[in-house]
């Protein structure tokens, strides 16, 4: 997961790298009101960065996270997620 996606604004630009997730590939991308989601191309772990305040992010206590973090929430310890959406204040896999 290289140097982000979108404009940058409310933290949708995602500069930095996910720790031992940086060297994976990237199956979708979905792009809230002020968040990100991506999918790993191990269709198991679930990437957020952005706005989290409605707990779109699926990161419990994080009301903004600036670097990409996996999400527990909506990822899967099976590899069965086949897309992610998000829309205004919401994420789904």
């Amino acid at each position: 997961l290289g140097d982000g996606f979108g404009a940058g604004g409310s933290g949708s630009g995602g500069i930095g790298h996910c720790g031992d997730m940086s060297r994976r590939y990237i199956r979708d991308v979905a792009l809230g009101g002020d968040h990100t989601v991506v999918l790993s191309s191990n269709r198991k772990d679930v990437i957020t960065f952005g706005k989290g305040g409605e707990g779109q992010l699926g990161l419990t206590s994080k009301p903004w996270v600036s670097a990409p973090m996996r999400s527990k929430v909506l990822s899967s310890k099976s590899p069965n997620i086949a897309a992610v959406c998000a829309f205004k204040n919401c994420s789904m896999t």
